[in-house]
């Protein structure tokens, strides 16, 4: 294959950084302590059979699905894209590669970089064929216990963005190694009342996708905390946001792991409305500080979904939030006033983020009462 990222392949680390990084590497190799879908070593002649496949397959495969050739199309270009890997790595070491003046931090996150991207094209279409195992493993629970299933958007039955699963393990959670992604194959079943999803959650307690995994104490978090006995260990409770769910992790038949969820009708028509609030404040870290969003998608989503409509729902079915809610239309207003002025950016300061959390957390709270939310 062409080398089309030549100043950014030719990586060298000294032994003592390998020395370093090895008893690291080779804890999240041994699998005994940790849910993870393994940590995977590329073979070069593979991997570039596999570029060229797909290629092939853009070239005379015709698509009857225009969502999957999207997919297909932007993960040649993340893949094989001059400069492509620049979208993964942070602005620190973006400004080292374009300098030449390499540092020991930004030559190892590069080549932590460039190994997932490959790690994660090598196990993609694997989590294609997990999610549609997942999808269907869905429709048999909840034709059983009065449930709808919500397939997510986008192509592959719904399979995580490759873009969004790449991004996940370098930008927003560059700890994380490519055995750490289990929700790139995911769906949800929702139901009208707890007693349903309970009857639901102790149906998969006994199937063999869960019990392969039960002895890790994530492979279920239940945070409505209905769990009993030997399940008891995976009560938890709400997010800091207020959100709750059950969700499970379960091992498909090719040994992907994908993620299964398990809400009310109610507590999603919170997190329709409360999402948005999570899009702005997983920016912040520790929300203990101001910061700055510049990530246009998120800027986008910000000035998309929290208009006229979003305000006017909050104030008529969640009338707790009111007060907050004035310093939160403020902050719109800052933003629509930067992107009128060309700026793709957005401060929040920590009255802002403060305004955030109240009204998050009584969107939940309603989500968590009955059917208030639902029309």
């Amino acid at each position: 294959m062409p080398n089309n990222n030549s100043n950014h392949n030719s990586i060298e680390l000294s032994p003592e950084q390998i020395k370093k990084n090895r008893a690291a590497v080779m804890s999240k190799i041994n699998l005994q302590n940790r849910m993870s879908q393994g940590f995977r070593l590329v073979n070069v002649k593979d991997y570039q059979q596999k570029i060229q496949q797909l290629k092939q397959k853009l070239a005379t495969f015709e698509y009857s699905n225009d969502a999957n050739k999207a997919q297909d199309q932007s993960i040649i270009d993340i893949m094989t894209g001059q400069g492509s890997i620049d979208n993964y790595l942070d602005q620190q070491t973006k400004k080292t590669m374009q300098t030449g003046q390499h540092s020991n931090a930004s030559r190892c996150q590069l080549a932590n970089t460039q190994l997932k991207r490959k790690q994660l094209f090598m196990m993609f279409f694997e989590t294609i064929e997990a999610q549609e195992a997942l999808k269907n493993y869905a429709v048999k629970i909840a034709s059983v216990c009065n449930g709808i299933v919500k397939q997510p958007p986008g192509a592959y039955f719904g399979v995580k963005d490759f873009h969004g699963a790449l991004d996940k393990i370098t930008n927003r959670k560059r700890n994380y190694d490519i055995g750490d992604l289990k929700d790139a194959a995911r769906m949800t079943i929702i139901f009208d009342n707890m007693e349903d999803m309970v009857a639901a959650k102790a149906m998969i307690s006994l199937t063999k996708e869960f019990i392969e995994l039960q002895h890790f104490q994530t492979a279920m978090k239940d945070r409505y905390g209905t769990s009993k006995g030997v399940n008891s260990k995976f009560n938890c409770g709400a997010t800091d946001a207020g959100y709750k769910d059950i969700k499970f992790f379960l091992k498909m038949a090719n040994g992907n792991i994908g993620e299964l969820q398990l809400n009310t009708k109610n507590m999603m028509a919170a997190k329709k409305n409360g999402h948005i609030i999570y899009d702005i404040l997983r920016d912040g870290g520790t929300l203990d500080k101001p910061f700055t969003i510049t990530n246009v998608e998120v800027i986008k989503k910000v000035a998309k979904n929290m208009g006229d409509k979003w305000f006017s729902f909050i104030r008529n079915r969640v009338p707790k939030a009111n007060t907050a809610l004035a310093e939160v239309e403020k902050l719109v207003e800052r933003l629509n006033g930067n992107i009128s002025r060309g700026n793709q950016s957005l401060t929040v300061d920590l009255k802002d983020i403060k305004a955030l959390s109240s009204v998050s957390l009584c969107i939940y709270e309603q989500g968590d009462n009955g059917r208030v939310l639902l029309d």
